[in-house]
Order: C-alpha cells, then structure tokens, then sequence
C-alpha cells in the first residue's frame, strides 16, 4: 500500500489535509483515486490508514479508518556526526543512514572538509538533507523521522557534547576494532540506549581533531585494514552497531 507524509498540523480531527507535493504524487503520478486506501504517516511516530475522499472545497484530502500502532525504531537511538561529503555523497549517506536506522544526524565542517557551506546555502542544504530523510522514511515505513540539524563546526560540536557516549572512525593508529569498542562500552551504550558516531571527510580528520574528539570522551576505532571511502565508512559502521545492539537480527 503507497505511504505518504503528512504533518501533524494537516490532520484535523479524522480529516487529512496533504500538502501540493504529496497531492501532485498521489493524483498526477500514482494516480489514485477517491475511495483508494493509502498509508499515512506524522513523523512523530503515528501512522493511520487513510481512505481518499474529495474535501469540501473539492480538493482531494482523506479520512482516517483507524490508527495503527507500528514501532520500527531501533533500541539504539544513534547521532550519525557526520563530516560533509561532496557532491552527491552527503545525499547518499543520509538517505540510507536513515533506512538503517540513525535517530539524528549532525553534519559537520571539519579541517579537512572540501565543501564549506555557510548562510543561506547551508540552510538550504539542510533543508534538502531533511527532505531526503522523510522520504527516505516513506519508502522503509518508519514512521519517526530523523533531524538533520544544521551543519556546525566539529570543534564546537565536540565541546558541547562533553559526558555523551561517542565513537570516532580514525584511520590511524593506534585504535580498536569497532566490535572491541563496542563490546567494552556496551554497558554504559545500552543503558542510556544513545550513541554517538563520528565519521570523517573525503581526507579523513586530522590528528588535532582525533586528540581534541578523545579528550572529549570519544574512542576511536577503526573499520579493518582498508581505507574506506566516507559514505561506505559511515554505512558500514551504523550496520555493524545495529548489529551488535540486536537491531537487525
């Protein structure tokens, strides 16, 4: 059954609302028509069964059959800090980074990061990133979307999250395996269920920025002996934390 965003702020009372984007896909695209039931979804964790039917004014809208209760998040609720990759990268990595299961995402300018975004085009990117997660949402039925904040400098993020559980992929030695890091820092992971991984640029982070991570409590850790380019680092990892955490058993 198709799946559509609506904000909660369009469901009024059993009434659906959808916005022009959402309104184009259902009637020029999928072409559905009234008496159709379609999914919907808030982005807060609700999801409904919605069958099409014209509104007042005649435009298409929808009314709720009944709301279901469908939990896919994961135990572990990770913050994908992550260095801006270019290009279409950045796309790539957050798309599936939210069909895997990440709960926030940070993107962070680092030493080494080509793409320097400021002002209005960082906003606007932030803003196409957080368009990429709720459809990404759509199309893997999670029903909670992601915040992509807005992108920060890695030192300041660093300063302000002193205490948080966190790991930094370091190409560098000396670091553990990523399983070893995971297992030692398990207890203290799973009981505030929050982690925090921090995954470097095209050039990787520099060594002032691993000392300054570790003085902050992060650990590095590597992911096996080759250098992995930063949108298959950042996959690889959140797998293998899902793993581990019993999430994609």
């Amino acid at each position: 059954m198709h799946r559509f965003y609506v904000a909660e702020d369009q469901i009024l009372g059993e009434q659906v609302r959808f916005s022009k984007t959402e309104l184009h896909h259902i009637e020029k695209v999928l072409r559905l028509m009234p008496d159709d039931e379609i999914i919907i979804f808030d982005g807060s964790g609700k999801e409904y069964l919605v069958v099409l039917k014209p509104l007042a004014e005649g435009e298409l809208g929808g009314i709720i059959l009944q709301q279901t209760v469908a939990n896919r998040e994961p135990v572990l609720k990770i913050n994908l800090v992550q260095a801006i990759a270019k290009g279409e990268k950045m796309d790539l990595i957050i798309q599936k980074a939210v069909e895997l299961g990440v709960s926030k995402i940070t993107p962070v300018l680092t030493d080494r990061t080509v793409v320097k975004l400021f002002g209005d085009k960082a906003e606007k990117k932030q803003q196409r990133w957080q368009s990429i997660a709720r459809e990404a949402c759509k199309q893997c039925r999670r029903n909670q979307i992601p915040e992509v904040f807005s992108i920060i400098n890695l030192g300041e993020y660093l300063n302000d999250c002193t205490g948080e559980t966190g790991i930094m992929l370091y190409e560098t030695e000396p670091r553990q395996p990523i399983r070893t890091v995971f297992d030692n820092l398990k207890a203290n992971i799973m009981a505030s269920g929050q982690l925090n991984l921090l995954v470097g640029p095209e050039g990787g982070f520099s060594p002032p920025e691993a000392e300054l991570a570790q003085r902050n409590g992060f650990v590095l850790t590597g992911l096996g002996p080759r250098i992995l380019r930063t949108e298959t680092a950042a996959l690889v990892a959140l797998s293998i934390l899902f793993y581990e955490s019993g999430d994609l058993d």
